[in-house]
């Protein structure tokens, strides 16, 4: 996956590259005038453009790729905020990143009493791909559940989909890991990341979630990571091809 070396590439997959959008719905934006190249607006979808090339999108300049693409695994812990930063002054997951790390973006997020894996990158087009639900990508998550009469069959509605206050939410894999009388531990697998869904679809069958911990996102799993640590982690080939067929 080389989003650099690049003498003469097509306007479109440098689009996709920048994880503007992807190739095909770059392709319209060109079409639709919302593209320039130094300065004036392009049209053509068989433009190529190269390092030396000032690229706009809606007059907002798209800095060229420079850097090989790198991702991170991080252990948030419950009171942190996925934000660069927060007007109350709470603490956020990037208080707790080394000033070492240069600019990253979140794949995905964890609401401020959840924890567990979030995965970093310094590609847009790499969290582009690994958050559209249309990729499939699987998150899973350990979650401690309180109520009565939480039976494998009260978790159905999960399994085949449920809308909460008119948002619809789509299947889900349900197993249990462990019982402890009213308060149980579930395996929640899901391929999209609505916000709160996991919470929001217990309440609606009337159960209550006292504990959520991310522990696998795609090829990432948590494993031994503690609590406030991140460490990077080799791209998987697999996700390589992935990602480099779904740009082009």
């Amino acid at each position: 996956m080389d989003s650099n070396n690049y003498p003469h590439q097509r306007l479109s997959k440098f689009l996709a590259y920048a994880g503007i959008a992807s190739r095909r719905n770059s392709e319209k934006l060109i079409l639709s005038g919302r593209i320039s190249v130094n300065g004036l607006v392009v049209t053509n979808v068989a433009t190529k453009v190269s390092e030396a090339d000032d690229i706009c999108f809606d007059n907002t300049y798209i800095k060229h790729q420079q850097d090989q693409p790198r991702i991170w695994i991080y252990h948030k812990t419950v009171g942190e905020i996925c934000s660069d930063s927060d007007p109350s002054g709470k603490k956020t997951v990037f208080d707790s990143f080394p000033g070492s790390l240069g600019k990253v973006c979140l794949v995905g997020r964890l609401d401020y009493n959840s924890e567990g894996l979030l995965v970093l990158t310094n590609k847009g087009f790499i969290k582009r791909y690994l958050e559209l639900p249309r990729n499939g990508v699987k998150r899973t998550y350990a979650v401690k559940v309180w109520g009565k009469h939480l039976t494998y069959n009260a978790l159905e509605p999960l399994r085949e989909g449920i809308s909460v206050s008119g948002i619809n939410y789509a299947p889900m894999a349900v197993e249990f890991l462990e019982k402890e009388g009213k308060t149980k531990w579930l395996e929640i697998t899901l391929t999209e990341g609505k916000n709160r869904e996991i919470r929001r679809a217990l309440e609606q069958i009337g159960f209550r979630v006292s504990k959520l911990k991310r522990i696998k996102y795609g090829y990432f799993s948590l494993k031994k990571l503690l609590p406030g640590q991140i460490k990077e982690v080799l791209i998987p080939k697999a996700l390589t091809k992935e990602i480099e067929k779904n740009i082009d």
